[in-house]
């Protein structure tokens, strides 16, 4: 299934919401939902910064403008019931629904929105997509159900971004009184105020969630009573109370595969993640900052073999960073590199780094030495960071394999960029992530990588909603990104779910990018 950047026959014609056949519309009401966190959300006001765990629970409680359907995969207008460009792509105008509610019944307006945007762009915020506004210059509201949105610059992907998470919509009327937001303690940890399908009703921090259906949401009652999510740290935990039916829906990694295979009650959806994972050196460790190491350690992992081994049959090894499965982009014509620790070796000693007697790569008196940091929970992942280790030390490398808490040192040391490398999955649910990623200044750019020829050229593709420029521009990124790779890719992750099989509407798309529309799912 393909995710494309979304393409405007006529910028001055608004966008209509539609369904996708895919999904059951007279589907049966009532029953509860359980889901999987990995960690505690470290926030439940959406635009704070967050991790997967926030991103999960958020989307059900608070209503983007703009969203990713999980079944077609392409944006759709969902707060906003339509919106507009200019020409030159630098004014983009919002139509919202009318008739929209908060949760404490208060009603939603164009001053919501204008107060969003307004608390993202703030420093002091720190909000995780303020990049994706460094081109705002004016939010203005024309009437209660009209916003308009001026940029300094073109902007072909304002309206997409939108739907990618940390842009949800927050109630002026509860924070507007608060000197900053962290000081809406209660509303980050126990009580926010959404428009979205489902509302808190009893949340227990380290524990479980239980949300229940929004009566008056605006798209329709969901189907649903309500959504229960608790915390499970660990993946192979997480199946096993899908098996004994504690849980109800659950991400799954190969290796979880044959314990719930052939299982009558349980149902498993395999689809195309569009996004892989990765390998990521910190391009601020001097040890990474020379190319020919980054790719010299390329050639030292067998790639497909490890492949093999976490993911058999599901997925692909490659060395391009735009997904083969976005037809419109052309590939670079590259040459993957195939793992040949000889050919790393020489290439490391070009640099000066040489075995000494005990078969450590050393250089100017010291060794080679680098940790691993692992998110513990993803089984994939786990095992990936042990093989790498083995590879890595198989060449003369010192190195630490790192298990921390998703939520504790991963996060902390992803977010602050004091990893040596870490592991980690990128998604590519449309292609404005990848400047996301890799531009200078994107907003998830932990390795941080830059090349101004990267920026250069996402320019281009965003002053631009033609295609073939697009896809030109495109092109000359992978072909940067081969020469000058910021992290290694591992694997192309077709990836799967696992649900109870008296669950219907299930997407076929992971558990995050699905909860914008969890008030279609049913108990059957």
């Amino acid at each position: 299934m393909v995710r494309c950047l979304r393409l405007f026959a006529a910028l001055t014609v608004a966008v209509a919401f539609a369904f996708s056949l895919a999904q059951d519309l007279d589907a049966p009401q009532g029953g509860i939902v359980q889901i999987p966190l990995a960690t505690t959300p470290g926030s439940l006001n959406p635009i704070l910064p967050s991790e997967l765990a926030s991103a999960i629970i958020n989307w059900t409680m608070f209503s983007p403008l703009t969203a990713v359907n999980p079944w077609t995969n392409e944006v759709e207008p969902y707060l906003a019931e339509s919106y507009d460009a200019n020409d030159d792509l630098t004014v983009w105008t919002f139509y919202l629904h009318q008739g929209v509610t908060w949760h404490d019944g208060e009603p939603f307006t164009a001053e919501d929105v204008k107060f969003t945007f307004d608390a993202i762009r703030d420093p002091e915020t720190a909000a995780t997509t303020a990049p994706d506004f460094a081109r705002v210059t004016d939010v203005e509201v024309v009437d209660d159900h009209t916003v308009r949105v001026t940029l300094s610059a073109s902007d072909g992907f304002f309206a997409d971004r939108l739907s990618l998470g940390g842009n949800e919509i927050i109630p002026k009327h509860v924070l507007e009184g608060f000197d900053s937001l962290y000081d809406a303690v209660d509303f980050i940890s126990r009580n926010p105020i959404g428009t979205g399908p489902f509302k808190m009703r009893n949340a227990q921090p380290g524990s479980f969630y239980e949300l229940v259906a929004n009566e008056d949401f605006f798209r329709g009652r969901p189907f649903l009573d309500g959504l229960t999510f608790r915390v499970v740290p660990d993946g192979n935990t997480r199946v096993t109370q899908l098996l004994t039916r504690q849980l109800d829906w659950v991400d799954l990694e190969a290796p979880q595969l044959p314990s719930v295979r052939n299982n009558a009650n349980i149902e498993v959806t395999t689809f195309d993640s569009l996004g892989y994972q990765l390998f990521a050196w910190n391009l601020l460790n001097p040890l990474f900052q020379d190319v020919r190491v980054r790719i010299a350690m390329t050639h030292a992992v067998d790639r497909r073999s490890m492949a093999q081994t976490v993911s058999p049959n599901l997925g692909n090894v490659d060395d391009v960073y735009i997904p083969a499965g976005v037809e419109w982009v052309e590939r670079p014509d590259v040459e993957y590199r195939e793992y040949d620790p000889e050919l790393a070796l020489q290439i490391l000693s070009e640099v000066g780094w040489a075995q000494n007697s005990d078969g450590l790569l050393e250089k100017d008196g010291e060794t080679f030495s680098f940790y691993i940091l692992v998110d513990r929970g993803d089984v994939q992942r786990e095992q990936m960071g042990l093989i790498l280790q083995q590879y890595f030390t198989d060449i003369g490398m010192d190195v630490e394999y790192v298990l921390a808490e998703r939520g504790g040192r991963w996060l902390d040391e992803t977010r602050a960029r004091t990893f040596d490398t870490r592991l980690a999955a990128f998604p590519l649910p449309n292609l404005d992530w990848a400047q996301r990623l890799y531009t200078c200044s994107g907003p998830f750019n932990s390795q941080s990588y830059c090349n101004e020829e990267v920026d250069r050229l996402f320019g281009e593709v965003l002053s631009t909603i033609d295609r073939q420029e697009q896809s030109r521009a495109l092109t000359e990124v992978g072909y940067v990104l081969y020469d000058d790779p910021p992290n290694m890719v591992l694997l192309w992750r077709d990836r799967m779910t696992a649900h109870s099989a008296d669950v219907g509407n299930i997407p076929p798309n992971n558990i995050k990018d699905s909860m914008p529309f969890s008030y279609l799912l049913y108990r059957r």
